[in-house]
């Protein structure tokens, strides 16, 4: 006497159409396939997106107060020294930058495009200006 399944109907998880076949097999064909993975890593990407509005908000906010102190006559290796609780109170966000650059003492330059700045121990940031740092 033959044993009766209970295995449910699977479907199509892109589709919905009816499986035949493997047992584990989670589309119909090569298309359905594709065409879920296409869409699940749109959707991926739009998720780990969301925020870069703000992103882009505080970044050009940092830019636009670094321009403020006018390091753009500055040599390259001249800096400009300020407080960094100046910074902050003008709405800086030291958190936020383009790139970094690790120099030969290790110390860490965070660049906005052109202009950079480093925190020094005693509550005071330097403020540098590096042209080539904006460069593709």
């Amino acid at each position: 006497m033959p044993t009766l399944r209970s295995e449910a109907i699977k479907h199509c998880e892109n589709c919905g159409k009816e499986l035949f076949g493997r047992t584990d097999k989670r589309f119909c064909n090569d298309g359905c396939r594709n065409q879920f993975n296409r869409e699940k890593a749109a959707r991926e990407k739009q998720k780990a997106h969301d925020n870069l509005p703000e992103i882009f908000k505080i970044i050009k906010r940092n830019y636009e107060i670094l321009q403020g102190y006018s390091l753009k006559g500055l040599h390259e290796d001249e800096a400009i020294f300020t407080d960094t609780w100046r910074l902050k109170e003008q709405g800086f966000n030291f958190k936020f930058f383009t790139s970094q650059v690790i120099e030969r003492d290790g110390e860490r330059i965070n660049c906005c495009f052109e202009f950079g700045w480093y925190e020094e121990v005693s509550s005071t940031c330097s403020m540098v200006y590096r042209p080539r740092q904006a460069k593709i």
